[in-house]
């Protein structure tokens, strides 16, 4: 690591954690669970020649413990806090809030130093455990892109794309502007305006019997005669009928397999830095990173491999192979959108929304099918292959279990 120094009480003196190697990180704890009983733990602030340091912080917040004594307030009154050591092995307690009035702003720098090599140690850890579960991970890959799911899910789509192209594009609108809610107009009863109707009626009838003979003749001539109630009276309202979670089955994104044949190429490639040759502007061009979505119009690919060893460069390769187990993962989950699909209650749904939106003809439910009958005659069908499984993800939550913090 690179050397740090700060001032105190005038002299340079380089930070503790910045001497330690790699391999000294990961064999030191950061944490306590019993400062109060350390070896050579003083109740008062002990005078130093050369910089302390931050060697254990402890966090009890939340705790039913009773409260710490801090050697600079000389109370106990604190739950959280860190473990000082001086040169001469001297350990005292200080409370989270008090090691700034202790030492004034250089305790930023004492903190500082403590934070960035407990988080490289923990870095170090999870790099670690990434490259030993690697090797098992790419097994699970090769099954995963052999899995018949992903050839089954697209041939089913494509089915559904060819022999109904009406019903893709409408279900896809539908998609679009309300989320998925199928909905039919009904023509129903409208008894309120019956009843309005009838009131109508009563009213000019009330005014006809105030009227003459010969007055109700002439009104009769000229067609002012109170109209009867009508009756039944109809309207029409919008039901909905179903909704469909398939977001992606009928829109043209890129097929399931496609995005995991390119995620598991860049796992392939992991343990070579693909970066090493490449200078900023290109880096840039080729990986630039924005949110989840990449430059250079590449939807999935990010900058992965093990050659930046810097806690920046390993904190980066952590966050971005986690995005490609999401998108691993996501791409499973949208198998799960043709099963859906042909649920009796969906497809029951989908036949009924179709045919009263008169997209071209006739569709029935039928067991794990969907049949079209065109206005011309033929008739087609889409079915849910009956050896379709979704495959497990159960390789997805390895890996990501290995890097997580703390494990």
């Amino acid at each position: 690591m690179q050397t740090q120094t700060a001032a105190i009480g005038g002299d340079q003196v380089a930070g503790y954690w910045d001497r330690l190697s790699d391999e000294e990180l990961l064999r030191i704890s950061f944490t306590t669970a019993d400062p109060e009983n350390l070896e050579g733990l003083v109740l008062q602030v002990p005078a130093a020649r050369e910089r302390p340091f931050v060697e254990f912080a402890y966090d009890f917040r939340g705790s039913t413990r009773t409260m710490i004594r801090c050697a600079h307030c000389k109370y106990p009154n604190h739950l959280a806090g860190f473990v000082i050591k001086t040169d001469s092995g001297q350990r005292f307690l200080c409370g989270h809030r008090c090691g700034a009035k202790l030492y004034g702003a250089d305790f930023a720098h004492l903190h500082k130093d403590f934070s960035q090599a407990r988080d490289r140690a923990g870095y170090l850890r999870r790099v670690q455990r990434l490259k030993d579960a690697l090797p098992a991970f790419m097994q699970y890959l090769v099954q995963l892109k052999r899995d018949p799911a992903f050839d089954l899910f697209q041939r089913t789509r494509q089915e559904l794309v060819t022999n109904m192209p009406r019903l893709r594009a409408a279900v896809q609108s539908v998609i679009e502007r309300s989320g998925g809610t199928l909905s039919i107009d009904e023509k129903v009863r409208d008894f309120a305006a019956e009843e309005r109707d009838e009131d109508r009626y009563e009213r000019q009838m009330e005014e006809w019997r105030k009227e003459t003979v010969t007055e109700r003749k002439k009104l009769r001539r000229e067609g002012r005669e109170p109209d009867k109630p009508r009756k039944p009276l109809y309207t029409t309202v919008t039901r909905a009928i179903g909704t469909l979670s398939t977001k992606t089955l009928f829109s043209t994104a890129t097929g399931p397999k496609q995005v995991i044949d390119d995620v598991v190429a860049q796992f392939a490639n992991l343990a070579d830095d693909p970066v090493k040759h490449m200078s900023a502007a290109d880096k840039l061009a080729f990986f630039g990173y924005r949110g989840k979505q990449d430059a250079q119009g590449s939807q999935w690919r990010v900058l992965v491999g093990f050659g930046d060893t810097s806690n920046k460069g390993m904190a980066n390769l952590l966050k971005q192979v986690g995005i490609l187990l999401d998108r691993l993962e996501e791409q499973v989950g949208r198998l799960s959108e043709l099963t859906l699909f042909f649920q009796p209650g969906t497809l029951s749904a989908v036949a009924t929304w179709a045919t009263a939106a008169k997209l071209a003809g006739t569709y029935t439910a039928g067991v794990n099918t969907l049949v079209f009958e065109h206005e011309h005659g033929k008739v087609v069908a889409a079915r849910l292959p009956p050896e379709y499984r979704i495959p497990s993800v159960m390789g997805i939550e390895r890996l990501r279990a290995a890097m997580r913090e703390g494990s």
